[in-house]
C-alpha cells in the first residue's frame, strides 16, 4: 500500500477560470464604507458575545456539541444576515446524517464557513490553516469546535494533520475540507490536493462534493468589502471510496474536483431557478 503523502495538502495550479467580475469604482466603495464599518463593528460584537458563551458551554458540557449548535444556529445565520445576503440550498437529500462523509468544497471567501454551517443539516468540523490557531479568541473558538489544523511548514507537521483528519473521520465526524488550499480570487477552481482524500480512503468514508456560488461577492478576498449577494450552495451525490487504494487518490481528487465544478456551473446557470429552497 502506498505511503500516505501529507505533502499533498498544498494547493497547486488552477485548472479552470471563470470570468472575473468588473472592478468596483472608487465612488461605490466610498459609499459602501460606512455600511462596512457598521458591519465590522457588529461582527466584532457578535464574535465577542457568542464565542465566550460557546466556550463556557463547551467547558461546562465537556464536549463540542453546544459550540457547534451555536455556530450553526446563531453565529452563522447572523453573519449571513449581517452581510445583507440570502442563502439557498439544493441537494440536501444527498446528506445522510447516519453516514458521515468528508465534505469537499470550492473556496472563495471566509464567509464559506458560516455558509456551510447553515447549508448542511449536520454538525460540521472544518480543517483550518494553523495560523488561525494563534488568534487570541478565534483560535480558542476554532479548537472548541474540533477543527483540524493544517501546518504546511514541514512534512512532519502536515503528516500530523492527516492523522488528525483520519481520527476525526474514524470517530464519525462530518469534516469539511477546501482541497484547493486557499481562497480563489477570480472564480478559478484550483486543482485538489490529495492529502485529505487519502485520509478518506484510509477510513473508507464517502466524499460529498459541494459547490458555493456568490460568497466571493458577499465577502471578497483582501480587506473587509462586504456586498449583498444571492448565495447558492449545491450539494452533489456522494462519491464512494469503497475498494480504493492510496494510489487511487489522484484519480479521486480529479473526480471530486470535476463534481464540484459541475455543481458550480449549475449554480451559475440556474441562479434564478424556482426549485432552489431558502435556508433561514
Amino acid at each position: 500500500m502506498d505511503t500516505l503523502r501529507s505533502d499533498h495538502f498544498p494547493a497547486t495550479a488552477p485548472v479552470r477560470k471563470s470570468p472575473a467580475g468588473a472592478e468596483e469604482g472608487l465612488l461605490t466603495a466610498l459609499l459602501w464604507s460606512p455600511v462596512n464599518f457598521v458591519q465590522a463593528v457588529s461582527l466584532a460584537i457578535l464574535c465577542g458575545t457568542v464565542i465566550p458563551v460557546a466556550l463556557a458551554a463547551q467547558r461546562y458540557s465537556g464536549n463540542s456539541k453546544p459550540a457547534l449548535w451555536m455556530a450553526r444556529n446563531i453565529w452563522a445565520p447572523m453573519i449571513i444576515a449581517g452581510g445583507l445576503s440570502r442563502l439557498s440550498v439544493t441537494g440536501q437529500e444527498n446528506v445522510s446524517p447516519g453516514r458521515p462523509a468528508l465534505v469537499v468544497s470550492n473556496h472563495k471567501s471566509y464567509a464559506d464557513v458560516p455558509i456551510l454551517y447553515r447549508a448542511l443539516p449536520v454538525p460540521l468540523r472544518f480543517t483550518a490553516k494553523k495560523e488561525l490557531d494563534r488568534l487570541p479568541l478565534i483560535g480558542r473558538f476554532i479548537r472548541s469546535l474540533g477543527m483540524v489544523f493544517i501546518d504546511r511548514s514541514n512534512p512532519q507537521r502536515a503528516a500530523r494533520a492527516v492523522r488528525e483528519l483520519k481520527a476525526a473521520l474514524r470517530r464519525g465526524e462530518w469534516t469539511v475540507v477546501f482541497p484547493e488550499g486557499t481562497r480563489s480570487i477570480d472564480g478559478v477552481v484550483g486543482q485538489f490536493a490529495t492529502g485529505s482524500l487519502a485520509a478518506a480512503i484510509a477510513e473508507n468514508v464517502d466524499i460529498l462534493p459541494v459547490a458555493i456560488a456568490g460568497s466571493g461577492r458577499m465577502l471578497s478576498k483582501g480587506g473587509f468589502r462586504v456586498r449583498p449577494s444571492k448565495i447558492q450552495v449545491r450539494i452533489g451525490n456522494p462519491i464512494s471510496t469503497c475498494g480504493l487504494k492510496q494510489s487511487d487518490r489522484f484519480e479521486l481528487a480529479a473526480k471530486a474536483r470535476d463534481a464540484v465544478e459541475r455543481l458550480l456551473d449549475g449554480a451559475v446557470e440556474n441562479s434564478a431557478a424556482s426549485s432552489v429552497g431558502s435556508v433561514g
